[in-house]
C-alpha cells in the first residue's frame, strides 16, 4: 500500500502526540509534507479543505457538522473518539474519500417525522418540501389557506423549528405519507 502522508494541524498538542504515536504503528502512514490528508481542528477545517488536501476535522462537539460537510470536509471525528477511529478516518478519507465518526452520523441524517403527525400534516410537509406556497398547498389538498397555516404551525411545533425554511432544510428527503 502507498504511504499516506499526514499533516497534523491541531491546537491540542496532547491529541496531536497521541495521533502521531498511533500513526507510527501503522505501515501505511507517515507524517510529512506534502500532506495527502490533513487532520485539523474543526475551527480551521474549512480553510484547510479549501486548499485542497483531504481533510479530517476534529470536533469538540457535533454542532458544526453540517457547515463542515458543506465546506468540503470529508472526514469528521470527535476529539474524544477512540484513537483507532481517528486513524481509520485518516485511512478512509485517503483511500475511499470520506469517513464519519459513528457518533456523528445521526447529526448528518434528517430527523424522521414524529410519529404523531396526522395524514394532513404529512401531506402538508411533503408539499412544503416540494417548495409549494400556502395557496398551492390549499388547492392541492382542497382545504383553506388558514387550514394550511394551522398545519404548518403544528409542524413547526412538532419538529421544533422556528420557520418553514428551517423545517424544510431539516428534511433532506421525501416525507412518507403513511407511518
Amino acid at each position: 500500500m502507498r504511504t499516506i502522508h499526514v499533516a497534523l494541524s491541531l491546537h491540542s498538542a496532547l491529541l496531536a502526540n497521541k495521533i502521531t504515536s498511533r500513526l507510527a504503528a501503522v505501515p501505511w502512514a507517515a507524517p510529512g509534507a506534502p500532506a495527502d490528508v490533513t487532520v485539523t481542528d474543526a475551527a480551521d477545517a474549512i480553510v484547510t479543505a479549501a486548499r485542497g488536501p483531504r481533510t479530517v476535522a476534529v470536533l469538540r462537539s457535533p454542532d458544526a457538522v453540517e457547515g463542515l460537510v458543506q465546506a468540503g470536509v470529508t472526514g469528521l471525528v470527535l476529539a474524544d473518539d477512540p484513537l483507532d477511529d481517528i486513524v481509520r478516518a485518516i485511512h478512509d478519507v485517503h483511500a475511499f474519500g470520506g469517513w464519519v465518526s459513528p457518533r456523528l452520523v445521526s447529526s448528518l441524517l434528517p430527523p424522521p417525522p414524529p410519529a404523531s403527525l396526522t395524514l394532513r400534516e404529512r401531506e402538508t410537509l411533503r408539499l412544503l418540501a416540494e417548495g409549494s406556497e400556502n395557496a398551492e398547498i390549499a388547492a392541492a389538498m382542497f382545504i383553506t389557506v388558514s387550514a394550511v397555516k394551522f398545519h404548518v404551525s403544528n409542524l413547526l411545533r412538532k419538529f421544533g423549528c422556528r420557520d418553514r425554511t428551517q423545517l424544510v432544510s431539516r428534511l433532506g428527503r421525501p416525507v412518507p405519507l403513511a407511518s
